[in-house]
């Protein structure tokens, strides 16, 4: 992940942000005293498969009220409130990019979790341990869709792993390369999605053990995000006229271009998709 937050906007899922307040206007949620943070999630969340996921990580790490979870590349903060408002555990959601920070401070104050859902902005392998609780301090650390913009995986491994108290959990989803993408793939993965240097299966798993992570489970989810991400795109492309009424032609096209690339991307079967599960 790049030091400088401006550079990952070449992902226009990053960009037009103001795109989560028109939705909450359009639902009339925008003047509420408190949006219900399950409901939010419909809009907010920028991860496959929805609220299951999330589930999956409560069910893992078996969460209670005294657990301590780190997101990493936390975005608008749907996955760190529906970890705390399901579990009631404390979550520290860490962004890089200033706007998608804010706006995630907001929807957290909306929800009435600014008590369990702690926002910090930083890249998590310059940031000093101790601005998030020092060494040791989480019972585990999530990610969703972020770990692939960070192209050198041992160090950001080795971060988690530091971040961890002995026995934490590790759940990350992630991208990573099935095979040699083409120059085309290639440069699309770089421009469009902002990752590139995608590690192996291999790769992945030796990064994981060099850190210290063991009990590793490396869960291929390619099938289903590849049926997921096509339908996403149709789903969008039918739903063009309503978008548009609410969001504007230019945010449409924008989020289609991305929706299209991830597409192709999959269908094209050199790109992998996979949740790692592992132990410090």
């Amino acid at each position: 992940m790049s030091d400088d937050a401006d550079d990952i906007k070449t992902a226009k899922l990053y960009t037009n942000v103001d795109r989560i307040k028109n939705e909450l206007e359009f639902r009339d949620l925008l003047k509420s005293e408190f949006i219900d943070p399950i409901a939010l999630s419909e809009i907010d969340s920028m991860h496959y498969m929805g609220n299951s996921a999330i589930e999956d990580v409560v069910k893992t790490m078996k969460l209670i009220s005294s657990s301590r979870v780190l997101d990493i590349g936390s975005g608008f903060g749907g996955p760190a409130r529906v970890l705390s408002a399901t579990s009631k555990c404390t979550t520290t959601a860490l962004e890089l990019q200033q706007d998608i920070h804010q706006m995630a401070e907001y929807l957290t104050k909306k929800c009435n979790l600014d008590n369990l859902v702690k926002h910090k902005i930083g890249n998590i392998n310059s940031l000093d341990l101790e601005n998030l609780g020092g060494l040791s301090s989480f019972d585990g650390v999530v990610s969703f869709l972020a770990f692939l913009h960070i192209t050198e995986k041992g160090p950001l491994l080795g971060r988690c792993a530091e971040i961890l108290k002995p026995g934490g959990i590790l759940f990350v989803e992630d991208f990573y390369l099935l095979s040699p993408l083409s120059a085309a793939e290639a440069k699309s993965l770089s421009r469009d999605v902002f990752a590139k240097d995608l590690p192996t299966r291999e790769e992945y798993l030796a990064h994981l053990e060099a850190s210290g992570f063991y009990n590793i489970q490396f869960i291929d989810k390619t099938p289903e995000w590849t049926i997921y991400v096509t339908d996403r795109l149709g789903k969008f492309i039918t739903n063009r006229c309503n978008f548009e009424k609410v969001h504007g032609e230019p945010t449409y096209l924008s989020l289609l271009h991305f929706y299209k690339a991830v597409m192709a991307l999959f269908t094209g079967k050199n790109l992998g998709g996979v949740r790692i599960i592992a132990q410090k």
